[in-house]
């Protein structure tokens, strides 16, 4: 897989809001002309190369960090500035992987999901964490697909075939494709049954088309922490014993902050850019850095 495969993760996210045949309101006022077919091309082309790895057609798997902390500071310098309110880090699931960021050892990551959490993953903030955090030994991989979430990782023994032989010692679920909450408890059941002690961080959505400018709308959408599918997801958290990260709302305040149309931040009406990559680092990273 070459670098413009994984930054889509396949292109078409056919998702029941997020589809770039389904642009969104975002377009009537929007500054950026986005082609027709694909994305504006890359101001920063990511300079680590990712070491693939064996997955069915759709599927990706790859190492992460694919920036450098250079590029990253590059990125971040350059990007529209903005600010929002750090999430809450509630880190009573996610002991051992605090021991072992604070204390030293092997920290084995993988993160699960569609094309948003690739490009959440491809920011590099592990890299940032690695920095964070330098007795610990990170080492991290992302499993991904267009428009993927549970309702595809739960079959074809996709679990056991491609995430347990690895032995993540945390798992990151997160994105805008999730079809049912009752999926994602399948591929955590699926996970401890063989892997009993893996935490386990379930992270909900940003990005897509729904404006982050109308906070009712923003609500509304399936996969908005803001709304019912944040409480829902929460609930599985506490249910399952797994760390909880509510994206959507921090996301949204950081583009509307910025006084910047959301679209400097999309590479298509889907997707982020670098710079809407690092908001979603700052996000990460305000959760893992917070006591």
């Amino acid at each position: 897989m070459n670098q413009a495969s994984a930054q889509d993760a396949a292109p078409p996210d056919r998702n029941a809001v997020n589809t770039k045949a389904r642009p969104g309101d975002m377009m009537a006022d929007s500054p950026v002309t986005f082609p027709k077919e694909g994305c504006l091309p890359a101001r920063f082309a990511p300079d680590v190369k990712p070491v693939d790895e064996p997955a069915e057609e759709g599927y990706f798997i790859f190492s992460t960090p694919c920036r450098s902390l250079t590029q990253i500071r590059a990125i971040q310098q350059e990007m529209p500035p903005g600010q929002c309110t750090k999430p809450p880090a509630d880190w009573t699931h996610l002991r051992r992987t605090r021991h072992t960021l604070t204390e030293g050892g092997d920290l084995r990551l993988l993160a699960l999901g569609d094309s948003i959490v690739n490009d959440t993953m491809r920011s590099g903030w592990v890299a940032q964490l690695q920095e964070a955090y330098p007795k610990a030994r990170l080492e991290a991989r992302v499993f991904v697909r267009g428009g993927g979430g549970g309702q595809h990782y739960r079959e074809e023994g996709r679990v056991a075939k491609y995430i347990l032989p690895w032995k993540p010692d945390l798992v990151y679920i997160g994105g805008i494709s999730q079809r049912d909450i009752a999926s994602i408890r399948e591929v955590i059941r699926q996970l401890r049954a063989s892997l009993p002690e893996v935490e386990i961080l379930l992270a909900t959505g940003a990005f897509g088309t729904v404006d982050p400018r109308d906070p009712v709308a923003l609500a509304s959408a399936p996969h908005s922490g803001t709304g019912a599918y944040g409480e829902a997801l929460q609930a599985l958290a506490a249910e399952q014993r797994c760390a909880y990260l509510e994206m959507t709302g921090p996301w949204a305040e950081y583009i509307r902050s910025s006084q910047r149309h959301p679209h400097v931040f999309y590479r298509d009406v889907v997707h982020a850019n670098e710079f809407g990559e690092q908001i979603l680092a700052k996000i990460m990273m305000a959760f893992w850095t917070r006591p």
